[in-house]
């Protein structure tokens, strides 16, 4: 059914490059000098993933040149955003025309949706006309840094690149099979900036994989910061649910922050709520697909000279989950270890840190996907794999001098975007242990209640001393791995005199225990102690005491277990501390510390959320 039908251009009953989108009509362009929303994330959902840059000083009557075949860009970085309203939830079958009328078209791009990928390096030789048809799903879509779900029912097609422009787009309503991604920050549809600089844009791969697709439509639902847990918890999994139908198709990538959490071992909740999604996706007739997590630049350890990768064990398990259950498994995190290892040095001009790809790095990993669709021959996908997979471009085809850009806010400067904390005691302190950096800005439950693992407090604790982990591991105690991701924090703790001997018995580090209100009184005092030395002759008991006088600890909860643990532990305060209290303590540290506004230890993970 024909939704819309628009042509562009400085003709009669053409749309011109200034009509702006206008509700009452339905459709028109994005004006990204006038965004929508409080965040940068929630801005450039409203603007098909883009955000405008702040440096940006061309004047909006030099942005377009229009013609009676179309609307062309001035500038090949200069992208231009056209917004249509369509009647309801569901996919759509888009056709995008463009007749090169202002010189040869060269390097451009077509985007739809939150900056999903549809066609790049298009060349149009002058007077020809180039025509793309492809598939767009329009789900509910909650945005990174809020728990509020965006319910906008709108397509976003975006161009940019080398005289690139617009002719006509035609939108008609077609049921068509759909695949549907969950996942973490290394493959969920990043924003950007325009004018467009792919070298220095953040990319998830799902966001690239609709360009190898025909006669389908690709649902990112993948978000920054999530597990396997969040996912489901945060409501993303409640969305996907009720859309769903028989025929589809669920691919999943989850483990880098899966590694984290002390609950999410590899083969433990990790690989329990794999086999929890397949099952799910089964019952409702559709097709799951498991990828392995993709690999960081690796690292060396300086003592084997080995090139390593801390996902190598969430990768096996994620391999186990779909073997077992006899589900088609992609594994990604070999194919890019072995990829980056390769590249050497130039690994890194795929990526805008050392975990999250660029635009480049995503192509390359969505290239990777399809091929392995391909020749693995995986059902029902590969019956709509194109014909031809296209090579990803490459970093050296383009610039990596990016324009400067005015110092950004923090991203802690959000409201606090946790729904679980609103009535408790401890909310003031955790409000400030937000916006001093310490708290993880993109999920939505807190769980104030809940106790934290002993090896898992240590990444809080370490932003709030704003000090770093160190590798390589050593090996102080039999139950940390040398590659788990709590062990440089661990190692930290050793080399300055942070663990009192008396927590770690017969040479446990005892990782997976819940942490007493006396262990966290002592890791924060002898944190604070500036002379590494004279850490050793904190006692639990003194540092209990200091941490009462401080503030950190509140007297009633040392001695009081409101989670039911035994209280007859190696400490005087032995019941265990709530997430709550550890985070307010923390709190406490870093204005005794000074440390609020301070910079994060660089081994920091940040999720690029914009």
């Amino acid at each position: 059914m024909l939704v819309a039908s628009y042509s562009f251009g400085s003709g009669e009953n053409q749309i011109s490059d200034t009509s702006f989108f206008d509700k009452s009509l339905g459709y028109g362009f994005v004006d990204l000098r006038s965004p929508i929303g409080n965040t940068a994330s929630e801005r450039s959902l409203y603007a098909g993933g883009w955000n405008l840059r702040k440096s940006y000083r061309i004047a909006p009557d030099d942005i377009v040149t229009a013609s009676d075949k179309g609307l062309y860009i001035n500038h090949p970085r200069d992208v231009i955003i056209f917004k249509s309203l369509v009647p309801g939830f569901g996919t759509y079958e888009v056709t995008v025309k463009v007749t090169a009328d202002n010189g040869d078209i060269s390097n451009m791009y077509i985007f739809a949706g939150r900056r999903n990928l549809i066609a790049s390096g298009i060349s149009v030789d002058s007077d020809e006309t180039y025509s793309k048809t492809f598939h767009v799903n329009v789900t509910p879509y909650i945005p990174a840094l809020t728990s509020v779900p965006c319910m906008e029912k709108a397509i976003y097609i975006s161009v940019s690149g080398e005289n690139a422009g617009i002719s006509e787009i035609i939108i008609n309503q077609k049921q068509v099979p759909v695949v549907y991604v969950a996942g973490d920050s290394t493959l969920t549809d990043q924003n950007a900036l325009a004018p467009y600089y792919p070298y220095g844009s953040g990319g998830g791969w799902a966001q690239f994989i609709a360009q190898y697709f025909d006669d389908i439509s690709v649902c990112n639902y993948a978000h920054s910061g999530l597990t396997t847990n969040c996912f489901r918890d945060d409501g993303h999994w409640d969305i996907l649910a009720k859309a769903i139908h028989p025929g589809d198709v669920f691919m999943l990538q989850f483990g880098h922050n899966d590694q984290k959490r002390r609950n999410l071992a590899a083969f433990g909740g990790y690989i329990n709520n794999l086999r929890w999604y397949i099952k799910k996706i089964r019952d409702f007739g559709a097709y799951p697909v498991i990828c392995s997590p993709i690999s960081r630049i690796p690292f060396t350890d300086e003592e084997t000279g080995k090139k390593c990768s801390l996902l190598k064990t969430h990768a096996l398990a994620a391999k186990q989950a779909a073997e077992e259950l006899d589900v088609p498994f992609i594994d990604l995190h070999t194919l890019t270890f072995s990829k980056w290892i390769k590249l050497g040095d130039t690994a890194t001009d795929y990526f805008t840190d050392t975990t999250h790809t660029n635009d480049y790095g995503a192509s390359l990993i969505a290239s990777m996907v399809a091929n392995e669709i391909k020749n693995k021959n995986i059902e029902p996908l590969c019956d709509w794999i194109s014909s031809t997979i296209p090579d990803p471009r490459t970093p050296d085809t383009d610039i990596t001098e990016l324009p400067k850009e005015p110092e950004e806010s923090s991203i802690f400067d959000i409201n606090i975007p946790y729904v679980d904390i609103q009535d408790i005691p401890q909310y003031n302190r955790i409000v400030k242990a937000f916006k001093g950096g310490i708290l993880d800005p993109c999920i939505m439950y807190l769980h104030p209640m809940q106790t934290m693992p002993r090896a898992q407090v240590l990444m809080v604790l370490f932003k709030a001393l704003r000090i770093e982990g160190r590798r390589p591991y050593h090996g102080r105690y039999i139950d940390i791995g040398r590659y788990e991701w709590d062990s440089s924090f661990i190692e930290t703790c050793v080399q300055e005199n942070l663990i009192d001997e008396r927590t770690t018995p017969n040479d446990l580090f005892r990782p997976d225990d819940p942490l007493t209100y006396a262990e966290f009184a002592s890791l924060c005092e002898r944190g604070m102690e500036h002379e590494v030395l004279r850490r050793p002759d904190l006692g639990l008991s003194e540092c209990l005491h200091r941490a009462v006088v401080d503030g950190i600890v509140p007297p009633d909860a040392v001695y009081v277990d409101p989670a039911g643990f035994d209280t007859n532990d190696i400490t005087d305060g032995g019941c265990a501390i709530t997430r709550a209290d550890v985070y307010a303590g923390l709190c406490r540290v870093m204005e005794i510390m000074d440390t609020v506004g301070t910079k994060l230890p660089s081994d920091i993970e940040m999720h690029p959320v914009g």
